[in-house]
């Protein structure tokens, strides 16, 4: 079909210009994105009616080449754009009939390709049609020779096509690297969360079809048997030039904590304005410090659909006119109890000691310092009273005195960490060319025995007993990982204890004995197997 025209005057030149405005990749992204749904959404009903129509989808594909000439392409099967609106999408100042909608300023997409390279092309047809309609905007030729139209290509269509598609080449910003391409993909992910969870749109990054992990709530169960799920709906208004601007959303506490995902997510239309992975909004009237609890759990949906905007949508209008704080302020009230619940509340980790007293004996036996040893969790450990025997190990440093003041120990708190798993273990191994056996006990009940006892019940017998209960450990046992540390070191010393009463004189064992042949064990683990 014979080619058209479509103006670009007054100011050709312009368009040059947007490849220095502050955009990122993600947000120049979504304003391909924005037109893409915004299609959909008005026109939902034609799409969904027809036969084997699914979903909308919307696939971005970067193409790199190793000559540098990289490209991208926005592909939808959204209603694609009739004659009229098609030359809005490439003239400058042509807001669509629509400004209630995502794509409001008219402005993203010939804004956004304009950043992105200096050539781009559009090709649409609209569903019903008989034609479709491409044009090619090099950006340099029109800056040079200050053009005031661009080709116009009309090119027969049958009507049941539908489609939009956006290539973008010779590029001032590339798309390269693992790092800037997951933080990409993680960035539009939040901020079409809505349109992802709605399961009616899928947006493809190419191969990978983005999802939203949804957080997961802190839950509380309460003294009457009730679990208390920390989450709340909230809704406000705030009166600004005649208008009332409204938020509605939720506010909840996460579980785990998240220094990257925590914070409030400020919506608008329907995507994320001020949100995502590190770039949640976080006032410190609402979350205090960075090293504070509430800035790792606190979080939430606010949903902003009239608040004004920037041109580039990454951002509230709100820095001049006061309401940011008077925002802050709607906010603070509704955020107390959660705040305070955020700064109280200390999640129990969980400590596997299955896990534990296998990677413990696989470490000594790694570097070398056992060999043959297995590990069986077992019921029960018989023993009489393996605290108060009195044998040669009971004599070591290891033993701890007990109470001589006469006064009651002070009950010890419940440990911060959740323990799982058996508490006794069978682990017969082989050290020093000799057999042995250790049964290894963890006292979940005893608040007020020692730290550890290590007791012999028979000549290679040895009953290693791990107070988890013990007052002293309790600030550290916040940590998971601090289990495996001290199982670690306790049977270290256990061995050197067996190494000194070997080699002591007149069952004597000098106070360094213990310690220097502690040391060595410890560093052959340190070095997977040499100690010096």
């Amino acid at each position: 079909m014979p080619k058209s025209k479509i103006t670009v005057r007054p100011t050709s030149g312009v368009y040059a210009t947007y490849k220095r405005l502050s955009y990122q990749p993600w947000t120049a992204i979504a304003e391909f994105v924005d037109n893409s749904t915004q299609s959909y959404f008005e026109h939902k009903e034609e799409l969904k009616s027809l036969i084997g129509f699914g979903k909308l989808q919307i696939s971005i594909v970067y193409d790199s080449k190793t000559d540098g000439s990289d490209s991208i392409t926005i592909t939808d099967n959204a209603y694609g754009m009739e004659l009229d609106d098609f030359e809005r999408a490439i003239q400058l100042d042509k807001p669509p009939v629509n400004t209630t909608g995502r794509n409001e300023f008219g402005m993203g997409l010939k804004v956004a390709a304009c950043w992105f390279g200096s050539k781009w092309s559009v090709h649409s047809t609209q569903l019903g049609s008989e034609y479709g309609y491409s044009a090619t905007v090099d950006v340099d030729r029109l800056s040079i020779y200050k053009d005031d139209e661009v080709d116009l290509d009309i090119f027969e269509s049958s009507a049941e096509e539908h489609y939009t598609i956006v290539k973008i080449e010779n590029l001032n910003k590339k798309i390269t690297g693992a790092r800037t391409i997951g933080k990409v993909k993680d960035l539009l992910s939040s901020i079409y969360r809505q349109d992802i969870r709605s399961g009616d749109i899928s947006i493809i990054y190419g191969e990978n079809e983005l999802v939203y992990k949804k957080p997961t709530l802190l839950e509380e169960t309460l003294a009457n048997g009730e679990v208390r799920t920390w989450k709340k709906n909230v809704s406000f208004t705030i009166p600004h030039d005649e208008l009332e601007l409204s938020c509605y959303g939720f506010i909840a506490l996460r579980d785990p904590g998240s220094l990257r995902d925590a914070g409030f997510t400020l919506m608008r239309r329907g995507r994320v304005i001020i949100g995502g992975p590190d770039k949640n909004y976080r006032p410190r009237e609402l979350f205090g410090e960075p090293n504070s609890f509430a800035y790792q759990r606190l979080f939430g949906e606010l949903h902003m659909d009239n608040w004004p905007v920037t041109q580039a949508k990454d951002d509230f209008d709100w820095h001049t006119s006061g309401i940011e704080e008077l925002f802050i302020e709607k906010l603070l009230p509704l955020c107390k109890e959660y705040k305070q619940k955020a700064d109280a509340y200390r999640a129990r980790q969980q400590a596997d000691t299955n896990n534990v007293v296998n990677q413990t004996i696989n470490d000594f036996e790694r570097a070398g310092v056992i060999s043959e040893v297995s590990a069986t969790p077992v019921e029960v450990i018989q023993s009489e009273d393996p605290l108060h025997e009195t044998t040669e190990i009971d004599n070591s440093i290891i033993k701890q005195e007990e109470n001589i003041t006469g006064e009651e120990p002070a009950e010890s708190n419940d440990s911060a960490i959740k323990i799982v798993g058996a508490e006794n273990f069978i682990m017969p191994f082989r050290y020093n060319d000799k057999n042995y056996v250790f049964e290894i006990h963890f006292d979940l009940t005893n608040a007020m025995g020692v730290w550890v006892n290590v007791a012999r019940k028979e000549t290679d017998n040895f009953q290693i007993t791990i107070n988890l209960k013990h007052a002293f450990f309790k600030p550290f046992n916040e940590n998971k990982d601090f289990l495996a540390v001290m199982t670690k070191l306790v049977i270290a010393m256990a061995l050197a204890e067996i190494d000194s009463l070997l080699t002591a004189h007149n069952g004597r064992i000098e106070p360094s004995t213990i310690r220097r042949r502690m040391n060595a064990i410890l560093e052959q683990l340190v070095n997977g197997g040499t100690a010096r």
